[in-house]
Parts: C-alpha cells; structure tokens; sequence
C-alpha cells in the first residue's frame, strides 16, 4: 500500500529533504518500498512536492537521544527513513489530478491510500524530478 502524507510547513519540508525521513504518529503497516507522495499547502491550493521510497521505520524506543527528542516535543512515534527521495518540479496542483476528484480535502488527505496506478500517473506528470 502507498499513502499520501502532509507537510504542514517549509521548515519540515527542508527537514525531510535534507534527512531523508519523516517522522510521524501516523500508525500505518510501514514496509519496505512502500511509496509516499507528499502534498503541501501551496499558494493556489494544495501540491505533491515530491515522492519516497520507505526503506525502514524506526520506533522512538530504537532512536538515538536527539531523534527521541525530536519526536517527544512534537507527538510523534517514529522516523520513516527513505532508500529514494525525489522532488517534483513544479509542484503538482492536487486539484489537476485524479485526487483532485476524491472526497478528501486538504489534512484529510494525509494518511490516505494511493494506489500503484494513480501514483504513477502523479509523478510522471512532473516536468522535472530531482533525486535527493
């Protein structure tokens, strides 16, 4: 299964690039190579910035002191750490796609399912994509 994750502000968005993860409450049945298009709030509507390829969870139990911190002070669980990142340029307009036509809007598409099909539709439509 691939989901569909918020990023609520820039300084997260530059943390999940620069780190190569995510952290999270969010309590899904991560795996290997599951798949994650990120959205955002842009100015015109939301946007998928981006998508990852999940290589590993970390529970805060496993995570050294400074991720545990990380995580205590923002209510989150664990860390999703990535074997591929990729950022979608321009941002994709959710509204120009498929998901555009679902019933959830906004944070309630965080979380949400996305399937291999739709997922792939999304991301090659980008003009650019940039490995990080």
């Amino acid at each position: 299964m691939n989901y569909i994750m918020r990023i609520a502000n820039d300084e997260f968005e530059s943390s999940v690039f620069s780190k190569r993860a995510y952290y999270t409450a969010m309590r899904r049945r991560w795996s290997k190579d599951t798949k994650i298009l990120f959205v955002k709030k842009g100015e015109s509507g939301d946007t998928f910035i981006g998508y990852a390829v999940v290589d590993r969870v970390i529970g805060i139990d496993k995570m050294d002191m400074n991720d545990k911190k990380i995580c205590i002070d923002n209510g989150w669980s664990s860390k999703v750490i990535f074997s591929r990142l990729t950022r979608l340029e321009p941002p994709i307009p959710v509204k120009s796609t498929m998901v555009g036509r679902w019933p959830q809007k906004g944070a309630l598409l965080h979380g949400a399912p996305i399937s291999d099909d739709d997922l792939k539709v999304i991301i090659d439509s980008a003009i650019a994509k940039i490995n990080y």
